[in-house]
């Protein structure tokens, strides 16, 4: 996979914990796949002096979420999490990806997603959401600034 830095990119502009990992940036296709990325810096580093490992993993769980929220047309929750860590991924160097819609059951999101820097695979991860009734106390789409 390569980066496109001329697609339609936007900021997902977390609260909480979510605030000191990015922004993380999304593009909506509106075809069950969203592409996803994060610039790297010294924030995000580990003790190896390369990205930290739960980065990976919260940038992974932020952008398949938003796609499953797009999805399934309202709020979701994370359920399971799998992820494989298959190489370093280095600071100052741009981290992207695309998530994608598996299956969309009643219910339940089944999303996966994969994470390169360079065309390089550093990351890969699964999961599943569950879908929130309208009325839960999960955030709104009026969190994710355009």
């Amino acid at each position: 996979m390569k980066y496109d830095p001329d697609l339609n990119w936007r900021d997902i502009h977390g609260t909480g914990f979510n605030h000191f990992v990015g922004p993380v940036r999304v593009v909506d296709q509106g075809d069950g796949s969203m592409p996803f990325g994060l610039m790297l810096d010294e924030r995000h580093t580990n003790a190896n002096g390369v990205c930290h490992g739960g980065v990976l993993m919260s940038v992974a769980d932020s952008a398949m979420g938003a796609c499953a929220f797009v999805a399934s047309g309202g709020p979701v929750a994370t359920i399971d999490f799998e992820c494989d860590f298959i190489s370093a991924a280095p600071i100052g160097e741009q981290l992207y990806g695309l998530a994608n819609v598996v299956r969309k059951a009643r219910s339940l999101v089944f999303m996966e997603a994969d994470l390169y820097v360079k065309e390089r695979r550093v990351f890969r991860a699964s999961g599943i959401w569950a879908i929130l009734p309208e009325n839960s106390r999960a955030r709104d789409e009026s969190k994710i600034k355009k």
